[in-house]
C-alpha cells in the first residue's frame, strides 16, 4: 500500500511538474514520466549534480495493472550514473560511464560500464564503436552472477547515407555468446530502413530482420 502511494505522489509531482513553465527545462532536474504500455506506467525522477564527472543519480518508480485497472505490482528502481572520461573535438568523441542500479523490491542490482568512440577516418566516412560491460547482483541468492559484455562497430557514409553495422556479445559469463550484421539506408531525413542477420549459440537457426522508421519533429 506504501508503494502503491509513492508512486501516486511521485505522479502528483511530474503532474505539477509539468504544469509550471520553466521546471521541465532545469538542467539540475530530471523527470521523465512514460507509458510501457496500456498497463504499465512508470516515472523518472533524479537530479544532475554539479561535479566534474557529470553524475545523475535518483529513483524510477512504476505501477503495472491489469486491464481493469487494479494494481498488480509497483516496481521500484534507484539508479545512477556518471562519466569517468570525455574528450570532444571536431574530430573524435569518447566517452566512458558508469552505471548502477538497483531494484528495491527483489534487492538485485547492477554495475554497467559503457564505452563510445567517434571518429572521423576520411572526409566521408564515420566510425562509431561501442562496448558495455555488466555485471548483475541477485538478491535472492546474495550473489554475483551474470557477466555480460557487448562490442558493436559502425562504419557509416554520409553522403549516401548508408551504414554497415557489426556486433558481438556475450550473456552470462559467455556461456550464450552471438554475432550479429546489419545495413542501414537513410531516405531523406525521415525514413530509415534496416536489415540484419542475427545468431546466437543458443539458437538453431540465425533470425533475419527488415525494418522501417520514420520519425518526424516539429
Amino acid at each position: 500500500m506504501n508503494r502503491i502511494l509513492s508512486v501516486g505522489a511521485a505522479c502528483a509531482l511530474v503532474v505539477f511538474c509539468a504544469g509550471s513553465p520553466g521546471l521541465a527545462d532545469d538542467r539540475p532536474l530530471i523527470w521523465k514520466p512514460s507509458r510501457n504500455s496500456d498497463t504499465s506506467y512508470s516515472v523518472k525522477l533524479g537530479m544532475k549534480l554539479p561535479t566534474r564527472l557529470e553524475t545523475e543519480a535518483g529513483v524510477s518508480m512504476g505501477v503495472n495493472t491489469t486491464k481493469s485497472g487494479a494494481p498488480v505490482e509497483t516496481p521500484v528502481k534507484f539508479w545512477s550514473n556518471f562519466t569517468a572520461g570525455k574528450i570532444e573535438t571536431p574530430a573524435y568523441r569518447m566517452n566512458r560511464g558508469v552505471g548502477v542500479d538497483l531494484d528495491g523490491n527483489t534487492g538485485s542490482a547492477a554495475i554497467a560500464m559503457n564505452y563510445y568512440e567517434k571518429e572521423i577516418a576520411t572526409p566521408a566516412i564515420d566510425i562509431e564503436r561501442r562496448s558495455s560491460y555488466g555485471l548483475r547482483y541477485d538478491g535472492a541468492s546474495g550473489q554475483w552472477c551474470g557477466l555480460d559484455a557487448s562490442h558493436s562497430v559502425r562504419v557509416s557514409h554520409g553522403a549516401s547515407g548508408t551504414a554497415v553495422v557489426a556486433r558481438t556479445s556475450g550473456r552470462d559469463g559467455f556461456r550464450v555468446v552471438g554475432a550479429g550484421v546489419g545495413v542501414e539506408k537513410n531516405f531523406g531525413r525521415h525514413l530509415t530502413v534496416s536489415g540484419a542477420l542475427d545468431r546466437v549459440s543458443d539458437a538453431p537457426d540465425p533470425v533475419a530482420s527488415v525494418n522501417a522508421r520514420y520519425s518526424f519533429r516539429w
